[in-house]
């Protein structure tokens, strides 16, 4: 009798035997993706992984190659024996028509090796046989696989151990018996065993072949559900990444995957939160795979024989600090070090080229106030340094000169100076660093400026060398020996980690200590700190975050060494690019609803804050200005503009990655090939002429049109002319230089309508002479705006279609 499937979490395992019927005596499971899972996205990832392999590699063997013989075979014995089960010796006797015997068993060997050193064992399902067997249940494998029987033994004995290889009673593989599980192969399995229907429970992760098929015979049977749909859409963004950030990636590796063992068996989606998930499915598998990074790369680094010591930099090392003391079982987590990019940079003031490199690159007019900060002046000083050059034609040159002169140079050392001793005696109370020490900083990255600023310092002074482990790290230097990165300039080219680097803030802000920033130090080097910038509820979710990275790290720790999967440095630095770009360019809903509220401030010694995304500012002014809403400079920007993207549409954050990762510009203008054409009338008391101008498409469908100002015409636009109904969105007189500038214009004041009915809100009716009047304005305006109007076609005008 047909019985009906059901659906089962790995969670939910652990209590399954309690409620089987008491005629059952096997446990049938499926086994990849059940008993064994993958390191790797998809089962197909393995192929490219075998790429290589030096027997593939001189054969010219592709992944491509290799799953075409596959298909072909598969398409043939359909074809004259009405059956689509194949064997691997089969598939390489099609890739190979020349081999004989000898050198295509050592092809299935290759292929055989990879996959063990692919696959782990899955700890629940693991778990669920030992209590299958200590209750008395034969345990049996059923699989729809090219594998031989002997095969697949021999790669279960390999990842599960003998001793747990030993719990399984028999293997049935659908390539010994030309039928799989949707076509027959239960009839032969209850046949060997001598077993009826309802004494066999079935387990495996495919809904078709796993639950439904079974169920027709009359089997008890349950879909593993291995991950929620939510963390499944997450998986698959990340490989929607992954493909356009690594081109290596199917190409000649498959894409790496270590976490969804930990996330299946231990995240369940009905008792988290959405800070806990971003911590424990995002947050936790980056800062493992960067804890082991930094544990193998901390044993290579040593002065003179004497292991180095480490501290992490608060404030963005928090996290990794926790996670780090989580992976490795440390009773309490390694040194932190206040040293914050402002006491970095104030303190390295050691000479005149130390003060020119800070200004050149800091200093612009709207950072003029931050540079005399970061030079140590004080209030008093600065009001009056700026007041100097007020009204110069260039303020900000004439202050860098100011900064330059010798007197202001002597301040700046004497002062620095004092400030680096204070930093020292904070360095060596938190690390107990001695000359001839090398003290490895860890932090997020990435161009490592606190190492750079103050490398030469530790050295003359202390005699201590600095080297940097950073999650991401560019390359400053031709030759770079004294820092290096998980995603690091030895594999990753510098367009990517600009990718992954120019909208980090968001991630930044998720690792950081509730703490406000360190603005110096006293003078037994406790650190002085600034002001709290952002808001109390950022930090509560930041804190529920960070505890859920930790509980990701613990987890993943204490899983049994069998179902750990084995990943090389490589592979950890590919996953960790694929997630970090998942997590800026193809956020969730979720998470864009978590974290589009939360401030970034740049702890420079000011007390500039950013919004991280307004998702409603953001799309009013991507239909004003499309692609041009990025031209923004550090102190009106967002922070986390490919959030506002993906919250719109997925292709335009996918595009802005692109843009980012192949370094290819893209003007605005170029945007969209849509434009509208609109006649106007321009006049004064002489003459009159007609004209056509363009409006061009932003988002939405809304269009874009920008008129000049002019002291001496009027302006009409026959709006009516073109349409019948349309929706308008801004009327605005806009700075010329700077497009974030504008005043809205009051409608009967500045801007008057002729022919136009406001129907509803912002939807209006034009008749066949309806215009929009722009009166002359004065000969200041003409020099500095133009004219904005943004709005919606609702409805052409007939003659115009």
């Amino acid at each position: 009798m047909p019985m009906t499937p059901t659906e089962i979490a790995p969670q939910e395992l652990a209590g399954l035997l309690e409620t089987l019927p008491s005629g059952v005596k096997a446990l049938s499971l499926d086994c990849f993706d059940t008993i064994v899972w993958r390191r790797v996205e998809r089962p197909s990832d393995v192929f490219f992984n075998l790429q290589a392999h030096p027997r593939w590699q001189e054969a010219g063997m592709t992944a491509a190659l290799r799953a075409k013989a596959e298909n072909r075979v598969r398409e043939e014995k359909h074809l004259l024996h009405g059956i689509r089960e194949v064997n691997l010796l089969e598939v390489y006797q099609r890739l190979l028509p020349d081999a004989d015997e000898t050198e295509i068993n050592a092809w299935c060997d290759v292929e055989l090796e990879e996959e063990v050193a692919s696959s782990f064992a899955f700890q629940p399902v693991l778990e669920l046989m030992r209590a299958a067997r200590r209750k008395g249940l034969r345990v049996l494998v059923v699989s729809d696989t090219y594998f031989s029987q002997p095969q697949l033994k021999s790669q279960l004995k390999h990842i599960l151990g003998e001793q747990d290889a030993a719990l399984i009673s028999e293997v049935y593989c659908s390539a010994d018996h030309g039928v799989g599980k949707t076509s027959g192969i239960w009839r032969k399995v209850l046949k060997a065993e001598k077993l009826q229907p309802g004494q066999v429970v079935h387990i495996g992760d495919n809904l078709k072949a796993d639950a439904v098929s079974p169920s027709q015979f009359g089997i008890a049977a349950h879909r593993l559900k291995r991950l929620p749909d939510s963390i499944e859409g997450q998986l698959e963004q990340r490989a929607h990444a992954g493909a356009q950030l690594l081109p290596e990636v199917r190409h000649e590796v498959g894409l790496p995957s270590s976490s969804h063992g930990v996330l299946a068996a231990h995240f369940e989606q009905g008792h988290a939160s959405v800070p806990y998930r971003i911590g424990y499915t995002a947050l936790g598998p980056i800062f493992h795979d960067f804890s082991q990074y930094v544990q193998e790369q901390l044993a290579t680094v040593s002065t003179n024989g004497r292991p180095a010591k480490m501290a992490f930099m608060l404030r963005d090392g928090y996290l990794p600090a926790l996670a780090y003391a989580a992976c490795h079982n440390l009773a309490e987590p390694p040194p932190m070090l206040n040293i914050s990019r402002f006491t970095a940079n104030a303190a390295s003031l050691r000479s005149k080229e130390d003060v020119v490199r800070l200004v050149t690159s800091m200093l612009s007019e709207k950072s003029m106030d931050a540079v005399l900060k970061q030079c140590l002046f004080t209030p008093q000083e600065i009001e009056v340094m700026l007041g100097q050059v007020k009204g110069q034609s260039h303020p900000a040159m004439a202050l860098g000169r100011m900064v330059l002169r010798d007197d202001k140079l002597r301040c700046i050392q004497t002062r620095s100076a004092s400030l680096r001793e204070r930093l020292y005696e904070h360095v060596r109370a938190r690390t107990h660093i001695e000359p001839g020490d090398t003290l490895v900083i860890v932090d997020l990255g990435y161009g490592g400026t606190t190492q750079t600023r103050l490398r030469e310092a530790f050295a003359e002074e202390l005699g201590v060398t600095l080297h940097g482990l950073y999650l991401i790290a560019s390359r400053t230097e031709a030759r770079q020996k004294d820092r290096t990165g998980l995603v690091g300039p030895d594999w990753a080219d510098e367009r990517l980690v600009h990718t992954l680097t120019a909208y980090i803030g968001l991630f930044e802000m998720m690792c950081t200590k509730a703490e406000p920033p360190t603005i110096g130090y006293d003078e037994r080097g406790n650190p002085a700190f600034g002001t709290a910038t952002t808001k109390g509820q950022q930090s509560a979710t930041v804190q529920e975050i960070q505890t859920a990275c930790v509980q990701y790290v613990r987890d993943a720790v204490a899983t049994p060494p069998a179902c750990r999967p084995r990943m090389s440095r490589e592979q950890r630095g590919w996953q960790v690019a694929a997630e970090l770009g998942r997590l800026i360019y193809l956020p969730s809903q979720e998470e864009v609803a978590c974290l589009s509220a939360f401030e970034f401030d740049f702890n420079l010694g000011t007390d500039l804050v950013l919004d991280t995304a307004n998702l409603e500012q953001g799309l009013a002014e991507y239909r004003r200005e499309g692609f041009g809403l990025l031209n923004r400079d550090f102190t009106s920007m967002r922070v986390s503009y490919p959030m506002e993207l993906r919250n719109m549409d997925v292709s335009l954050s996918t595009t802005l990655m692109s843009l980012q990762r192949f370094g290819y510009g893209l003007r605005p203008s170029d945007a969209s090939y849509r434009k509208e054409s609109v006649p106007m009338l321009v006049a004064n008391q002489n003459s009159h002429a007609k004209q056509v101008t363009e409006a061009v498409a932003t988002h939405d469908g809304y269009y874009t049109l920008h008129l000049p100002m002019s002291s001496t015409f009027d302006a009409s636009v026959l709006l009516g002319q073109r349409y019948e109904w349309v929706q308008l969105d801004a009327i605005q007189k806009v700075d010329v230089h700077d497009t974030r500038k504008f005043e809205p214009l009051v409608i009967g004041e500045n801007v008057f309508f002729d022919g136009i009915e406001q129907a509803e809100g912002n939807l209006v009716k034009l008749s066949q002479n309806g215009m929009m009047f722009l009166p002359a304005c004065s000969r200041q305006d003409q020099e500095h705006y133009m004219m904005r109007v943004v709005y919606r076609p609702v409805r052409e005008r007939e003659a115009v279609q």
